[in-house]
């Protein structure tokens, strides 16, 4: 029996994408607004299990009939959306980003997207706000789910479905928050780790029918437990863990509770209109606002964000009339497959293009080495909760000049290690990504940060550095309270002396990104230094005083690296950062160079 259609559900649909839009084009102002993508997969497990199970029931279950309809529903505005990204693509972005964008359109036409971005989790890749096919890991889960579930149904009795979909929900469940805090990653981005969502909403299709007051109740408390998500999460909690969980049963109580009061308020013409061109709308959102952040090398203000989403809302209304409905409904899937064929295509043309050859100068900034090699990855700096315990991390020369800090720490070895050649110290190297040398539980301080810093305190007081140097992209909600219990550590353990170095200057988009469209743009070549496409002196300055509250030395890497004219882009031929903050091999030689003397290495 045909499950009957359900305009709630596409309201439903729509909260969820205006959710993730918001969150995505306004930061800040929905700051949970990400669970809408864990809304849509509880949606998604209950629909397809209930056409399966239905269809089943009517004895007219087809697997291969199962899959053309899949594909019918969601290859042809993704072939559509990947084309016009590819397109964009080729025009605004650096050989290595095109080649990502390659890959990833590749891997979205074969059901991985999901997989290949977990490959590409790297502190030394392409920043995320540089993919614009990132959102595409739901669809790449989504995709596999399709693949798996319909098999699983197909081979059991009907009494069984229910407890396969429970045990499924509870070891991936299991599973998740195991893995959510140390490996975030995996957790994220893997179907094994997300199945328990769409498990939940495959659960419902087999709950009785409840009664009003029930369903009532349900959808309240479903509602409210959505609205807590989108305002009382936010994107620096470890997720999805444990947090998920309230979306996800905010969803399903919504879902089960047909015709209450709140489901049918998500029935209004406003809601479901949205709700239809909910896929085509995320399809488009994203690469829209990457683009566009790329194009200005600076994040989107309300009123750009306002017209980023006008642009993808007509993209996607243009999208679902004349793309998503008409194919919707063939009845041969042939010309699709020759799209998704097509799409794949395109793909691995961007992956292996050759972008027009660039004037000499700017091809040498491009290719100006980097330094990471000498960074010691997943030696000396650990990167995503990797295990380690810096055992060889330290010379045995003195006097002794301990790094403590994150990435950016790590990008300043270079600069002290050429030093090196003409003066005698030696190097202790103590770095996490992304992880500010903090003791106390705070917004740039996660639980794998806070055991990893422990950890370098103790190998601290081994090694009895003669000076300590911290130095981090430290973050906004940072303050002399959170960093007060480091510099205690550390004084404690005996360390004379201890140096704070401010933060380096942030390339809004990545200084080689900036200096190929400056090209493009004027026919030139970036001027040695500028005050356009870099942040303020603002985080300088609140660093400066919170290392003078704490009574420790204060040495500003901006004021070395800018002054009234601009902040310094290139020696030469060759880039003083690699990215948006990570110094290069020359850029890191020139800082350190500056700041010897305030050292004490002359």
């Amino acid at each position: 029996m045909k499950a009957a259609y359900r305009p709630d559900i596409d309201g439903l649909r729509a909260v969820a994408v205006s959710a993730v839009i918001l969150f995505h084009a306004f930061p800040g102002t929905l700051p949970g607004g990400f669970v809408g993508v864990d809304i849509f997969f509880v949606i998604s497990g209950y629909l397809i299990t209930g056409i399966v199970t239905s269809d089943m029931h009517d004895k007219t279950f087809s697997l291969a009939t199962f899959y053309e309809r899949r594909i019918r529903r969601i290859f042809p505005a993704l072939i559509v959306v990947l084309a016009a990204t590819m397109f964009v693509g080729v025009h605004l972005l650096l050989p290595n980003e095109l080649h990502s964008l390659g890959k990833n359109a590749v891997a979205s036409s074969l059901f991985s997207a999901n997989l290949m971005l977990l490959s590409e989790v790297n502190y030394f890749d392409i920043g995320a706000h540089l993919k614009p096919l990132l959102h595409l890991w739901s669809l790449g889960i989504e995709e596999q789910f399709y693949l798996a579930w319909p098999l699983i149904l197909c081979a059991l009795p009907r009494r069984w479905m229910p407890i396969a979909a429970g045990i499924g929900l509870v070891a991936s469940f299991s599973l998740n928050v195991a893995l959510a805090s140390d490996h975030p990653a995996s957790a994220f981005f893997l179907l094994f780790t997300r199945a328990w969502e769409l498990m939940a909403g495959a659960l419902l299709t087999f709950l009785p029918s409840q009664s009003r007051a029930v369903r009532e109740a349900a959808a309240i408390i479903g509602i409210v437990a959505i609205e807590v998500s989108f305002f009382l999460f936010d994107a620096k909690m470890t997720f999805p863990g444990w947090a998920a969980a309230l979306p996800v049963a905010g969803a399903s109580l919504l879902i089960m509770s047909e015709g209450a009061i709140v489901n049918r308020i998500l029935t209004l013409k406003p809601f479901v209109g949205v709700g239809l061109i909910s896929y085509s709308l995320y399809l488009w959102h994203w690469p829209v606002l990457v683009f566009l952040q790329i194009y200005l090398f600076r994040p989107l203000n309300d009123t750009l964000g306002l017209a980023a989403v006008a642009l993808a809302s007509a993209l996607s209304v243009l999208t679902y009339f004349a793309v998503e409905r008409p194919l919707r409904r063939q009845s041969r899937v042939f010309p699709i497959g020759a799209a998704m064929a097509a799409g794949g295509l395109f793909g691995l043309y961007a992956t292996f293009v050759k972008v027009p050859d660039l004037p000499g100068p700017l091809q040498a900034m491009i290719n100006t080495p980097d330094g990471v090699t000498s960074w010691r990855v997943h030696e000396c700096l650990l990167l995503d909760g990797e295990d380690g315990d810096f055992r060889n991390c330290s010379e045995t020369k003195r006097p002794l000049i301990a790094i403590w800090g994150d990435s950016t720490a790590s990008a300043l070895i270079p600069g002290l290690t050429k030093l090196q050649q003409n003066h005698a110290f030696g190097i202790a190297q103590y770095s996490v990504s992304s992880c500010s040398p903090l003791l106390l539980p705070a917004h740039s301080a996660s639980r794998y940060c806070l055991e990893k810093n422990a950890e370098i305190v103790r190998r601290v007081s081994e090694i009895k550095p003669d000076v300590v140097i911290l130095h981090a992209i430290w973050d906004a909600g940072d303050s002399a309270t959170t960093i007060k219990p480091t510099i205690d550590a550390l004084r404690a353990a005996g360390v004379p002396r201890i140096i704070m170095i401010g933060p380096v200057p942030v390339w809004r988009g990545g200084l080689p990104d900036i200096a190929v469209a400056y090209y493009r743009r004027y026919d030139s070549v970036l001027p040695e230094r500028t005050s356009q496409f870099v942040n303020g002196s603002r985080d300088d300055k609140i660093i400066e005083g919170i290392a003078a509250a704490l009574g420790v030395e204060y040495i500003s890497a901006r004021n070395a690296l800018c002054q009234t004219d601009g902040c310094l882009t290139r020696l030469g031929d060759s880039l003083t950062a690699r990215d948006t903050v990570h110094l290069t091999s020359l850029g890191s030689e020139y800082l350190v160079r500056r700041i010897a003397g305030q050292l004490g290495i002359e």
